[in-house]
């Protein structure tokens, strides 16, 4: 294995990235995963919190969509640049989080813009993966996203048991030393691309794999719909089924708490999820292959109701254990199905906005969820809450499963 690493180039990309992967994973469990029991340690309430997520999520999107743009444009920078550009940032801002220690302004900011800067990192991350095979390198995508779920699993469980031993700036030291890791490692794959003697004229563009001139007008969009109309039907399924799971992920702590679990059993729950993940990730191919996409698709959208059900029908946290591992049928597998679905119902070209409405309707759903779901636990409690999530989640099943049929039923 070090003969491997000193002698091929190929063999030291795939496991920077790697790495890298499992970094980034890391960070987002410390900026966003654990976010609710960070804030609500600082005394935020359930609707201070989902605000503070909603933003974040907001702003994000629309960064991405911006550095994309100046990234595709730019002649000086690519990819490899723009990821350690923002891994310094969300390293810089966690440093500063450090020394906050109290409600307040400092600790809303340094949080909103973890969250955010960690949130736009990720499809430019994923896009590295493509920027690295024009350096003529065979990488292994599924190996190094799979290795993501494992990173976050150990940081779930590294940072939920130190939050309970000692505080809540657990989630910013550890946050911090994997941020400053995440940027080494990014420099290590800039000092390999460049040592190549290889160069590239054209960067990857991670939201759009066609011409730009197609672009998303008023008139485009009306007959994108009117093309695609059970699509949008399965989509409004999508924002429907997804604001469950989102209600569960953003304010797990508090469900936790629900049932007389701590920072400790919040972070052995996040652990979990991450773990049993795998295996869909891992061999998803083959179950596409073996299934079809849209059965697939409408597998993890019951099963995403089973979660939420058997998540608000718990009393104890063994019984919330339990219910994370339906995590594995649900977005482990609806993930790389809405991509390929999207692809195999639409020619190429309509694909990139089939993409780009499936991000818009999951994060329509993030925003939605997130504000909502901080009122209502507030408002209502958990409990509740986590009914009214029930019911929006099945509601949403029967429509995506509707919409999905019909799409069957078209081609």
């Amino acid at each position: 294995m070090i003969f491997q690493i000193k002698e091929s180039r190929e063999y030291r990309l795939n496991l920077y990235y790697i790495i890298a992967q499992g970094l980034y994973w890391m960070m987002v469990c410390c900026t966003i995963s654990m976010g609710s029991a960070y804030l609500s340690n600082r005394g935020y309430s359930t609707v201070g919190i989902g605000a503070l997520f909603a933003i974040a999520f907001l702003v994000a999107t629309v960064l991405q969509q911006v550095v994309s743009y100046l990234t595709d444009k730019a002649a000086s920078f690519d990819v490899v640049d723009v990821l350690a550009l923002l891994g310094a940032i969300v390293t810089l801002d966690l440093f500063f989080a450090i020394g906050t220690n109290a409600k307040g302004f400092g600790t809303s900011f340094t949080f909103f813009i973890g969250a955010m800067v960690a949130t736009v990192i990720q499809p430019f991350l994923n896009a590295l993966n493509f920027h690295i095979e024009k350096y003529n390198v065979k990488m292994n995508f599924g190996v190094a996203r799979a290795s993501g779920s494992f990173f976050f699993f150990i940081m779930s469980l590294l940072v939920g048991n130190f939050m309970t031993l000692t505080s809540e700036r657990a989630v910013t030291i550890l946050g911090f030393i994997v941020s400053a890791a995440f940027v080494v490692v990014i420099i290590l794959i800039y000092r390999e691309l460049k040592n190549s003697g290889i160069e590239i004229n054209e960067d990857y563009d991670p939201f759009s794999e066609e011409s730009k001139s197609d672009s998303f007008s008023l008139e485009s969009v009306k007959k994108f719909i009117s093309k695609y109309e059970m699509f949008f039907v399965f989509l409004i399924g999508v924002v429907c089924f997804y604001f469950g799971h989102v209600l569960i992920n953003n304010f797990l702590y508090q469900i936790t708490v629900n049932v007389g679990g701590n920072e400790a059993s919040n972070g052995g729950l996040l652990a979990l999820q991450a773990i049993v993940e795998l295996p869909a990730m891992i061999f998803f191919n083959q179950l596409k292959d073996k299934f079809g996409t849209k059965k697939l698709l409408s597998v993890s959208a019951v099963f995403y109701f089973v979660k939420i059900l058997v998540t608000t029908l718990a009393t104890s946290v063994g019984f919330l254990y339990f219910s994370m591992l339906f995590q594995a049928l649900a977005f482990a597998i609806f993930i790389p199905a809405s991509v390929h679905f999207v692809d195999e119902i639409m020619n190429k070209q309509d694909a990139v906005k089939g993409q780009a409405f499936v991000t818009i309707a999951m994060t329509f759903s993030n925003l939605l969820s997130s504000l909502l779901g901080g009122v209502l636990i507030r408002i209502i409690g958990v409990t509740p809450a986590l009914w009214f999530g029930t019911i929006v989640t099945f509601a949403g099943v029967v429509i995506a499963i509707f919409g999905l049929a019909k799409i069957c039923e078209n081609n």
